[in-house]
């Protein structure tokens, strides 16, 4: 049996620095894959042709990874998802949007609108929901949510199955060293000869995990009922995801 990691690459939830930690224990066995529109397109299939066309591939990162993914007697997936504390992740959407030079509907808007009008503006049918429910929507969909199109609980019981399986490896962004600990041991299951370790990378912020908190509860008071009203489902499987933390932890 072939296996190979596949890393969900959420927006903003600390990919990079695990990207890293592949690249650097795989070398160009790793792929960061930016075929955003074939994976997005091909799903299953494409992503299993992609792994039976590179041999040596050992693990893919993609921001876009399809759901379901491929079964093969040939290859096992094993993947790998970080979430993050949902009121926290769209302070930070916002301020990396600000930043960002790419032409993209989202930099547009974070760059002329204060951070209230910004979320106002991600209600909107139109606006595609990166910071409300993201996370539950792309762990437990099964394709690609038009901007209109709401989570429910269908997609939402889907995702808390995922996070729940023994396949899967889940960690937080706010629990990251403990996170990857306990993914690195379960790789170390497939690849015992693989040194997994990582640098953080991409960190504009780095208050505490705490104070990264109180600073959004803060800034987003004016539309801080909407913020978690919207985050529902993505505040439970948060919280899910720390149960299976804590466990691993014996807490």
């Amino acid at each position: 049996m072939r296996y190979v990691i596949t890393h969900g690459h959420i927006f903003k939830n600390a990919g990079t620095t695990f990207d890293y930690a592949l690249e650097k224990a795989f070398g160009k066995d790793f792929c960061d894959h930016r075929d955003d529109k074939d994976m997005r397109q091909g799903g299953a299939e494409y992503l299993k042709q992609f792994i039976l066309d590179n041999p040596n591939l050992k693990a893919i990162s993609s921001h876009h990874l399809c759901n379901p993914l491929p079964e093969s007697d040939e290859i096992k997936c094993i993947p790998v998802y970080f979430v993050r504390n949902p009121i926290d992740r769209v302070l930070s959407v916002y301020n990396f949007e600000r930043k960002q030079k790419r032409g993209t509907k989202g930099a547009e808007m974070a760059a002329k609108l204060s951070l209230e009008d910004y979320v106002k503006w991600r209600m909107t049918p139109e606006a595609p929901k990166v910071i409300f429910n993201y996370q539950t929507a792309y762990i437990g969909r099964r394709r690609n949510l038009k901007p209109a199109e709401r989570v429910d609980l269908t997609i939402f019981n889907r995702a808390l199955r995922r996070i729940a399986s023994q396949e899967a490896l889940v960690g937080t962004v706010e629990r990251f060293d403990e996170s990857f600990t306990y993914i690195a041991g379960q790789l170390a299951q497939y690849f015992p000869d693989v040194d997994f370790s990582y640098e953080k990378q991409n960190v504009n912020n780095k208050s505490s995990v705490v104070d990264k908190y109180r600073q959004a509860i803060a800034e987003l008071s004016p539309v801080l009922p909407e913020v978690v009203g919207g985050n529902a489902y993505d505040m439970a499987l948060y919280q899910a995801v720390n149960e299976k933390l804590d466990e691993f932890s014996g807490v």
